[in-house]
């Protein structure tokens, strides 16, 4: 069961942003898609207004009076205090995969592996979507398996991305509300266009990075353990390492979600152990 801790659309700035490069790797002969993340900065977290203050502009407006001056640019109804305080990160240039790892992926580490202990009932069960779909049911220690098989051959440097990595490929130097658009439909499978089921990967419209499906069809684990805030949370872009009661984050939202959890900065909780059939992964790499 997730725990639905939303955070809204962040304003932030990005340094260099320039066409990413596509680079296709073949390690364990499975080729997975890497985009170019440029290095840059962006400020992450949530400016939620004081209802005090709503309320006051509220009546202002209702008067005709000019409303009293926020204290942020960019805002959202869905704020929590989960998403604050604000601050801005700074990272180094990163790769991203293209899309969410797919199932047909994720067998050949099951095949390769011999890891046929994942094959249980509820894994065969959801992950009936075909190959192009994503893979479900994983949890993040079959994630970081995933990633340490990537790893064993080939080229190196595989990992799971970290929150604020996410976020800022994500939003690829833009302030609309979901990963490369306003319109949700545009950009995302969910709980009202999704069927009721996971999503052949690649088919809805990318961000600005060239990166497909970060809004909707499944949760993605990243690798920072969950904080229930932002208040001394790393500003160079690394992983959150002091886990609140062992949760583990997971962005982006999923096909069984209602659209206010594909926001561009929306991020849930879940524990490591949890596995799903709304839960994915995809892989970062530091080149």
């Amino acid at each position: 069961m997730h725990l639905r801790l939303l955070l809204l659309p962040l304003y932030w700035a990005i340094a260099g942003v320039s066409t990413p490069v596509c680079s296709n790797e073949a390690p364990n002969k499975t080729t997975i898609t890497m985009i170019d993340i440029p290095a840059g900065n962006f400020i992450m977290g949530s400016c939620k207004i004081k209802p005090d203050l709503a309320t006051e502009n509220k009546k202002r407006a209702f008067m005709g009076q000019e409303p009293l001056p926020q204290s942020c640019a960019v805002q959202d109804k869905d704020a929590t205090d989960y998403e604050t305080p604000q601050r801005k990160v700074a990272l180094k240039k990163f790769q991203l995969s293209k899309t969410e790892i797919t199932l047909g992926q994720f067998k050949k580490f099951i095949a390769t592996t011999r890891r046929s202990d994942l094959l249980n009932e509820d894994f065969l069960k959801y992950n009936n979507h075909g190959d192009n779909a994503p893979v479900v049911m994983v949890n993040w220690q079959d994630a970081q398996d995933f990633v340490a098989w990537l790893n064993s051959s080939g080229k190196r440097g595989y990992r799971l991305p970290t929150e604020a990595e996410w976020e800022y490929a994500c939003r690829a130097g833009l302030q609309t509300l979901y990963c490369g658009g306003d319109q949700v439909d545009e950009v995302g499978w969910n709980l009202h266009n999704a069927e009721q089921k996971t999503q052949p990967v690649g088919r809805k419209k990318a961000n600005k990075f060239g990166l497909h499906d970060m809004s909707g069809n499944v949760l993605e684990w990243v690798q920072d353990c969950w904080t229930p805030d932002y208040q001394g949370a790393p500003k160079d872009g690394s992983a959150s390492s002091q886990c609140v009661d062992g949760y583990h984050v997971q962005r982006g939202g999923s096909w069984i979600d209602d659209p206010k959890y594909l926001r561009a900065a929306a991020r849930q909780a879940d524990t490591p152990g949890s596995r799903g059939n709304d839960i994915g992964f995809r892989v970062a790499r530091t080149p």
